[in-house]
């Protein structure tokens, strides 16, 4: 852990010479992108507790010394992802809610309200009875594990596609539990894109709770069922890792206008992790569709780039890098505070630090500035700062 932590430090120490830093003694900080190590054996024998036989056994058998999750629980691929050691895909192990996120975040990071989610990477997950029970026990595990005790902290619930009304019950389950603020889904490994009408039952019980659909991009195993090409044809694991997030939200944004899912919902809440920011030009891109093409599109009732500004949101890690500073300060600026979440992705290895993001909004207001770090996170989540 000590050696964890000073890598994390390091990260942030020439972040914080930006002379705006000082403002985060003062501004409360939400970071909405905070991952567990779901396969950590540590987490896996907590999910035993709420899984029953045939699941509860098979968890079992994989928790054995000469077994390991990644040997058939759960869905992997065979990309060399730590470049033999040499990056590490993960900072660290997050098993503990106070030593592994509180500490290193509050300490590193100025955050005071994490907002964890379990990243359960079930959308490959070929039975459906599996994928439903291991959902359900991943969410009860966020909850005991994560948030119990922990009042600053917050939870995605996450569902899974394979059963629609089965994941609108989950989510009227979860809704009771005070600090679950949002529903999670990976956009990858979707079987059918995320706006299908099939999935009305997921976004009606969202917005009749009240919780926001939050949709994380991953270099994931489920990229293989979505682009094959890109999973099985590209010869590096840098091609896989710089186009997977950004495809899968690519692909997820089009559905939902596609099948009208933001005006069949005019009270939900739409929010995008972890592809960073650049890509979201495509929003231009659908105005130009939606105005030559209307009769394709009758369930909306305006421009996507409006319907975005309304209601879609986007967490800002991992910040993009041009070479040239401006321009990405121009692309936060292109849409102002009000669209934009802080996320730092703790702990993976392109995690973001606060200070890093401050360099690029020296030109916001104070008040746009506090909306990306946390006003904007606070009202979606409904989080009282």
């Amino acid at each position: 852990m000590a050696n964890q932590s000073d890598s994390l430090a390091e990260r942030s120490e020439q972040a914080r010479q930006n002379p705006l830093a000082d403002q985060l003694k003062e501004t409360p900080v939400i970071d909405m992108d905070v991952h567990t190590s779901f396969r950590h054996e540590d987490i896996q024998r907590d999910m035993l507790e709420h899984l029953d036989d045939p699941f509860r056994k098979e968890v079992e058998y994989y928790l054995q010394p000469d077994h390991s999750s990644y040997d058939g629980l759960y869905p992997t691929d065979n990309w060399n992802r730590d470049l033999n050691g040499k990056l590490p895909t993960e900072l660290m192990q997050v098993t503990d809610p106070q030593e592994d996120i509180e500490e290193v975040l509050s300490n590193e990071f100025h955050v005071d309200y994490p907002i964890v989610n379990m990243l359960p990477e079930l959308n490959m997950v070929q039975q459906t009875e599996k994928a439903v029970a291991l959902n359900r026990a991943a969410n009860k595990v966020l909850v005991e594990r994560f948030l119990d005790g922990q009042d600053n902290f917050r939870g995605l619930a996450s569902v899974v596609p394979h059963d629609p009304a089965r994941a609108a019950e989950e989510i009227d389950r979860v809704a009771q539990e005070d600090q679950i603020c949002g529903i999670f889904m990976n956009s990858s490994g979707v079987k059918s894109p995320l706006g299908n009408p099939e999935y009305d039952p997921i976004y009606r019980a969202a917005e009749d709770n009240d919780l926001p659909m939050v949709y994380h991009g991953a270099a994931a195993p489920g990229i293989a069922l979505d682009f094959p090409i890109l999973q099985h044809e590209l010869q590096t694991y840098m091609a896989n890792h710089a186009l997977s997030h950004i495809y899968s939200q690519f692909l997820t944004v089009t559905s939902l206008f596609e099948n009208g899912t933001p005006a069949k919902f005019p009270d939900l809440d739409f929010v995008f992790q972890e592809a960073g920011i650049a890509w979201m030009t495509l929003v231009f891109r659908l105005n130009r569709e939606y105005k030559q093409r209307r009769s394709e599109l009758p369930l909306l009732e305006k421009t996507p780039e409006e319907y975005v500004r309304d209601q879609f949101y986007f967490a800002t890690q991992p910040l993009d890098e041009p070479n040239d500073d401006s321009m990405m300060k121009q692309l936060v600026e292109m849409w102002g505070g009000d669209a934009l979440m802080f996320a730092t992705d703790h702990p993976h290895f392109d995690i973001d630090n606060t200070e890093a993001l401050l360099k690029y909004l020296g030109d916001f207001s104070e008040e746009e500035r506090n909306k990306v770090l946390y006003k904007n996170s606070a009202d979606v989540f409904d989080i009282d700062v």
